[in-house]
């Protein structure tokens, strides 16, 4: 009886692992993304441009880089333990 009590509580406790793995891997992506749009905009407005390059360029940047963090994540999570 206490096997099968076990063995539910370590499915429930791997289930709220992954929710807040996956909760925290969006906010990791907005805090990236708006970093690197803020710093584009603080380039634009250091450098004096009329066209928003670096906010575009940066913010496109930013979003490449969270989506290659969050992939590798799903691959490590997909992996068999060792």
């Amino acid at each position: 009886m206490s096997l099968l009590i076990q063995k539910k509580t370590k499915k429930i406790e791997k289930k709220n692992n992954l929710f807040l793995r996956f909760s925290s891997m969006g906010i990791q992506m907005a805090g990236i993304i708006a970093f690197f749009a803020w710093l584009g905009t603080y380039f634009d407005k250091k450098f004096q441009t009329t066209t928003p390059w670096w906010t575009l360029s940066l913010s496109l940047f930013g979003v490449i880089s969270s989506m290659f963090l969050v992939i590798r994540e799903i691959l490590k999570l997909n992996q068999p333990n060792e």
